[in-house]
């Protein structure tokens, strides 16, 4: 956690120096508007990644059950882990990184992509792939577009409650629900029955596929209901 606050701290020194304002107030208000958009983002990628775990669950042929084991000490300490990568995340490639581009260089795609870029390369390292080029490649690109999802979710809100919201969404359901982060099992664990059908050398194409399809399905929802608020972007 004390990165996360170092990275936060950083980032309101940035804005403070360069522009005297209070990063925290322009976060963080109007608190009924930056509610709304943490419950609503949480939801939609809590709800995408459930379905995801459901569709790939099933068509790996595996059920899920409660961890007889699990206490709540375990899913507080897995759920605020989560907490803790994601807002070290945000904070350092939207927080800082994305702002950075988007107020100095005036390039609105080109921050976005940048960011996105850099959030797919530093996943290369959390998700120990480097050397393998495959991996990699599909890695940059599946966690390269979501990062990108989230910048423009940055961008369209001038706050970074709604990626965090986003980010958070899909982490503590696929970390803390269906047990695939790397604090081991949680509160659900993989049953492995009989695969429904066999996909062949089709696995890898479909999940791939969906995984490009889930920020495919949150960029549409957030053209479709944000507007950027400002043409070039500024501070509020």
């Amino acid at each position: 956690m004390i990165y996360a606050i170092t990275v936060l701290a950083i980032s309101w020194l940035i804005v403070y120096l360069s522009e005297k304002k209070n990063l925290l107030t322009i976060w963080f208000t109007p608190l009924s508007q930056r509610t709304k958009e943490f419950v609503i983002g949480f939801l939609i990628l809590a709800i995408l990644s459930t379905v995801t775990q459901l569709l790939f669950g099933y068509l790996s042929g595996v059920s899920w059950q409660l961890n007889d084991s699990i206490t709540p000490e375990l899913i507080f300490n897995s759920a605020f882990y989560d907490l803790k990568s994601v807002l070290f995340e945000e904070l350092t490639f939207r927080g800082i990184i994305l702002y950075l581009l988007l107020r100095y260089t005036g390039k609105r795609q080109t921050s976005l992509l940048l960011t996105a870029a850099a959030f797919g390369v530093y996943h290369w390292f959390t998700f120990g792939v480097m050397g393998n080029i495959m991996a990699m490649i599909v890695v940059f690109i599946t966690t390269g577009y979501m990062g990108y999802v989230f910048a423009v979710s940055y961008e369209k809100t001038n706050s970074i409650i709604l990626p965090i919201a986003l980010h958070l969404g899909w982490n503590v359901i696929n970390n803390t629900m269906f047990s695939n982060g790397p604090n081991g099992i949680q509160l659900l664990e993989a049953v492995q029955g009989q695969m429904p059908f066999e996909l062949g050398g089709y696995s890898g194409l479909i999940s791939l596929s969906w995984y490009l399809l889930i920020p495919s399905v949150v960029l549409v929802i957030l053209h479709k209901f944000y507007t950027p608020q400002t043409k070039d972007f500024k501070l509020l």
